[in-house]
C-alpha cells in the first residue's frame, strides 16, 4: 500500500492521538486521585510510652538552664535523659554543672523508680517516694521536676 502525503499526515495524527490517550490512561492508573498514599499512623498517646527521652526545654525554655546565679557562681541544668524500660523501671540522669569563681564542675544525679501508663497519663514513682505525673502525647513527655525544692516544668522528647 502506497501511502500519500495526506494518507500519512492522517496516520501520524491518529497514532499521536492513540499515545496520548495511553499515557493519559497510564498516568490515570498511576495516579491516587491527588491524595497521599497512607503511611503508618502519627503517634499518639495510646501508644506505649517505653523509650530513651532526651530534655529538650525547661520552663520552656532550652538547656542549659540556669538553676542558680550568683556573682561567681553559676548552677546550670545541662542535659538529662529518662529512660522507660518496658518492664515498668525508669531511670533519670539529670547532669547539672557548677561553675565558681569561672572553675566548672560537672555532677549527675541519677533517680531510679517505677512508672505506669494509661492512655496519655503517665506516673512517675522514684524509689525515693517522690512522684510526678507526666502527659505523653506518643512523641513527648512533660512532667513538673522537683529538683532541690525547686518546681520545673520539663519537656522530655523521645529519641529516635
Amino acid at each position: 500500500m502506497r501511502q500519500t502525503h495526506g494518507t500519512r499526515s492522517k496516520f501520524l495524527r491518529q497514532w499521536h492521538r492513540a499515545a496520548a490517550v495511553l499515557a493519559l490512561a497510564v498516568l490515570g492508573a498511576c495516579s491516587d486521585g491527588g491524595t497521599t498514599a497512607p503511611g503508618p499512623p502519627a503517634p499518639g498517646p495510646n501508644d506505649p510510652a517505653a523509650g530513651v527521652f532526651a530534655l529538650s526545654r525547661v520552663n520552656a525554655q532550652p538547656t542549659p538552664f540556669p538553676l542558680f546565679v550568683d556573682t561567681g557562681f553559676r548552677i546550670e541544668l545541662t542535659e538529662s535523659t529518662l529512660a522507660l524500660q518496658a518492664g515498668g523501671q525508669f531511670v533519670l540522669a539529670i547532669t547539672t554543672v557548677e561553675t565558681v569563681a569561672g572553675f566548672a564542675s560537672t555532677f549527675q544525679d541519677t533517680t531510679r523508680g517505677t512508672w505506669t501508663q494509661a492512655a496519655g497519663n503517665v506516673a512517675l514513682n522514684a524509689s525515693d517516694g517522690a512522684s510526678a505525673a507526666a502527659t505523653w502525647n506518643g512523641r513527648q513527655l512533660s512532667f513538673q521536676l522537683d529538683y532541690d525544692g525547686r518546681a520545673l516544668d520539663v519537656l522530655y522528647q523521645r529519641n529516635p
